[in-house]
């Protein structure tokens, strides 16, 4: 817990300098039990803040609660969706005094959720793709054509995802060195720097979620092109023995559905970075 009379002075004189220090475009807010404090603004993220708190505000409720709390904020808001970590500032007998927030943009992972609906929109084009193949043999080659170039675009899908996985990946390895070297700092100041050492650690676990976060959507990049790879034969196979097209597209209507679902969990994983 923080603690310390003095501690909300000290989180103000700091409160600019998070940005720099973890590398990543933050915003800031330090309150006292009723009203906003300080308010320090991101270089391209810009939430805002009129100064007073409300009964339903996640920094009031935070305090109320006695615990840190983590509140996931829409598009809407900021133009960006974010996260909010907010985190009860107690004085020396254990009493709320007031709250240290930061707001983190989850741009990033909105590209991936972007990229994830495309790609479910892909596969549900094959899937149309392979219905009219299935109800139709005399129009075997155009769709099967038209269901290999659907299969493509899930393929380029793929490698959209990988780009943005890599910057990803970068930025948590950057904000997880930066968030040790400020832990560091954090222990030299001693009793001054309580409560930054406090956040420092917020952002480095942050940091270990998204990789671990990351190298889940590559393992479920994989499952795509291997779902990819087992469509394809089928097609191929149908294409070249009709007596077979029903049982073949009904393989690959069930490679179909796997990739739906990978989708979906694609999307659901995205949103947890």
């Amino acid at each position: 817990m923080l603690k310390g009379n003095d501690l909300l002075n000290q989180l103000l004189a700091v409160g600019p300098y998070f940005k720099n220090i973890f590398g990543k475009d933050l915003v800031v807010w330090i309150s006292d039990t009723k009203n906003i404090l300080g308010y320090f603004p991101g270089d391209r993220f810009d939430v805002g803040s009129d100064g007073v708190l409300t009964k339903d505000d996640p920094m009031y409720l935070a305090m109320k609660n006695r615990k840190a709390a983590q509140t996931y904020m829409p598009a809407g808001i900021a133009g960006i969706p974010f996260k909010e970590i907010d985190n009860p500032v107690f004085d020396d007998k254990n009493n709320v005094i007031g709250c240290i927030t930061v707001g983190i943009g989850l741009d990033q992972e909105l590209k991936v959720v972007e990229v994830a609906e495309r790609i479910d929109e892909a596969v549900s084009n094959i899937g149309v793709s392979v219905n009219d193949v299935a109800s139709s043999s005399d129009n075997i080659r155009n769709k099967e054509k038209e269901l290999r170039d659907n299969i493509n675009t899930v393929n380029e899908l793929a490698k959209e995802i990988s780009k943005v996985l890599t910057f990803t990946k970068k930025i948590a390895d950057q904000t997880n060195l930066l968030g040790l070297n400020a832990a560091i700092e954090a222990a030299r100041a001693g009793e001054h720097g309580v409560g930054f050492s406090v956040v420092a650690n917020e952002i480095r676990k942050m940091s270990a979620d998204s990789l671990e976060t990351a190298k889940n959507i590559e393992a479920l990049i994989k499952q795509i092109n291997d779902a990819n790879r087992i469509t394809l034969e089928n097609s191929q196979a149908a294409y070249a023995a009709t007596e077979g097209q029903v049982n073949e597209t009904e393989k690959a209507k069930a490679e179909i559905k796997d990739l739906k679902n990978i989708s979906e969990e694609l999307k659901a994983i995205s949103k947890e970075i």
